[in-house]
């Protein structure tokens, strides 16, 4: 296919999909081929668009053929010469005696078609009448077909333009963004561009402003922000505005050198205030681009890589982002696994493993951890560090930590009915301590699975959810059940030593940071012998976790730690190795 007609089917289904989708369009298109079969006294009046294989026919009046392939249709003649064309008998031309619209129960005779031209002169289809009976066209005639024919396009391109310019801000849109980036694959020539996102504001700051000030200042805001991106890059790059206060950058061709240079200097740009109501706003820039070639999967894959980097720029607070592919890469696998779970749920890809724990005073093991484990089967085994902190971020760590809870007391009772009630520690988030009904969940388990709840005890990490006053309750509320509370991972991050004097927990965690290399270094020993000392002032049982050798163990136990757990003891294992510690 060559390039003319690459865009000259560029150019039909852009406005092909306006004639289709677009209520008010095809209600215009209806009326004008009503107003054609009016005027000219013939039966029939359509709209034919031609693609690269078939003729289309939209709108008509007198018709019930909406398809035919292109090589049987007459417009396809109309579209090669551009030209109006008239076919007073359709009987006498060779070329069109047999197509299906004069054999089948069309019937056609007479046939006129006046060619729908774009202004860049690409003929995308043709406006036509037609007869069951031979008939001629007066020069008066062929001229209103042909002006009724630019009127059909006026209403397209008029209806496309709305389409393609934001209201807000006047600027070309998402819709025109991705027009010119079809075109730029569809032309066959491969040259560097770059795509810019950016956000200036954030929505965050820009739902703020709208709020204090109003919708007018938020319009306002939106003007001049593009306004200041347009002076800054007219000579660079076509600016858009995709939606709220985000924009887009393409650069232009051959001139993505000088492009990287003015977005250097974009920063000292809008450093400077926007005033909005006389009042001066300094507003976070966050942008992140993309270079592509400007081949097929180039183009297509440049807004989605733009959309990462500017994700990227955001989560780390940062003004620009380069697109990193490994960053990419691992944003997607994130969203695959994410997308992955709820199905998981319902099939055998999780698992529970026990980490035993070894009472210090008499040397047995009577309790563990319940960790969750995921094979999953195109990928394999993914560690919990990628796909826990995932889960705990997004509405799923409420059936993900169902299905825990569930797996975890259906083997409580399994081990029961063998005379084995070993006490299991089981991982809640903040999220989970949040929800209303979690206490009664727990004490619902513990009835249907005839579960005691001492043998129960609720894992969560320290954070800032110890500010909040119905996340402690509810740990009251599960203290009042039975159960126990460990903090876990103590000693690090958010750790606050004041939190222990009324945080309803019986156990503290230490972390394995600070255990792994205790026996080598004095500060850790010092925190770690401090963080002990405390808790035991104040009643908590104390785990050391990351325990690897027996030299740590040592240390800890003559500390005063009650339960250690690691792998020098023993490493996660599967619900019927476990029983080998129990026993």
């Amino acid at each position: 296919m060559d390039t003319r007609e690459t865009e000259r089917i560029l150019a039909l289904r852009q406005l092909d999909a306006l004639a289709v989708l677009d209520s008010k369009v095809a209600d215009g298109l209806e009326h004008i081929t009503h107003l054609a079969a009016r005027h000219f006294k013939v039966p029939m009046a359509f709209i034919s668009l031609i693609d690269g294989e078939r003729q289309w026919i939209k709108r008509s009046v007198g018709m019930t053929m909406r398809e035919t392939p292109r090589k049987e249709s007459f417009c396809d003649y109309t579209i090669r010469t551009a030209e109006t064309m008239v076919i007073e008998d359709t009987h006498l031309d060779p070329r069109f005696r047999d197509f299906p619209l004069v054999t089948g129960p069309s019937a056609v005779r007479f046939y006129a078609g006046a060619p729908l031209l774009t202004a860049d002169g690409h003929a995308i289809g043709s406006f036509c009448i037609a007869d069951k009976v031979p008939r001629t066209l007066s020069e008066d005639d062929r001229a209103q077909l042909q002006r009724m024919a630019a009127l059909v396009m006026s209403h397209l391109s008029l209806r496309r333009a709305v389409d393609r310019l934001d209201p807000i801000s006047g600027m070309a849109n998402s819709h025109q963004l991705a027009d010119e980036l079809d075109l730029l694959a569809a032309m066959g020539v491969t040259e560097k561009r770059a795509l810019v996102y950016l956000d200036m504001p954030d929505a965050a700051a820009a739902h703020d402003i709208a709020s204090a000030l109003g919708a007018a200042a938020y319009d306002e805001l939106v003007r001049n922000t593009g306004r200041r991106l347009q002076s800054l890059m007219h000579e660079h790059a076509t600016v858009f505005h995709i939606v709220g206060t985000r924009f887009a950058l393409l650069s232009h061709a051959h001139d993505v050198e000088s492009f990287h240079a003015v977005l250097g200097g974009m920063d000292d740009a809008f450093d400077a205030p926007l005033h909005i109501q006389n009042i001066p706003l300094n507003l976070v820039l966050n942008a992140g681009m993309v270079s592509f070639h400007t081949d097929r999967e180039g183009v297509l894959d440049a807004p989605r890589k733009a959309l990462a980097a500017i994700k990227q720029a955001q989560s780390e607070q940062r003004r620009w982002s380069i697109y990193n592919e490994q960053e990419d890469d691992t944003h997607r696998r994130a969203f695959r696994l994410l997308n992955d779970i709820p199905q998981v749920l319902h099939a055998d890809e999780f698992r529970l493993v026990f980490q035993p724990k070894l009472d210090l005073a008499s040397n047995t093991c009577h309790s563990a951890e319940a960790l969750l484990r995921w094979t999953h089967a195109e990928l394999g085994a993914i560690s919990p560090a990628e796909f826990i902190p995932l889960v705990e971020k997004t509405a799923l760590v409420k059936p993900v930590t169902d299905w825990v809870l569930e797996s975890a007391f259906r083997q409580m009772r399994a081990w029961a009915a063998i005379g084995k009630r070993p006490k299991i520690a089981l991982n809640v988030s903040a999220r989970n301590l949040e929800e209303p009904n979690i206490c009664a969940r727990l004490a619902e388990l513990c009835n249907r699975y005839d579960i005691s709840p001492s043998q129960i005890e609720i894992e969560c990490t320290e954070g800032l959810w110890m500010n909040s006053e119905k996340v402690l309750q509810t740990l009251h509320d599960i203290r009042s059940l039975g159960m126990s509370i460990a903090l876990d991972d103590f000693g690090t991050g958010y750790s606050n030593f004041s939190y222990l004097q009324y945080v309803p927990a019986t156990t503290v965690k230490l972390d394995q940071s600070l255990i792994r290399n205790v026996h080598a270094n004095q500060r850790d020993q010092r925190i770690v012998r401090s963080i002990i000392a405390l808790a035991k002032d104040l009643d908590y049982r104390i785990v050391a976790e990351g325990v690897e050798t027996e030299e740590i163990m040592g240390l800890v136990k003559e500390w005063g730690c009650d339960e250690v757990q690691g792998y020098f003891f023993a490493r996660p294992v599967a619900a019927e190795e476990f029983l080998t510690y129990l026993n």
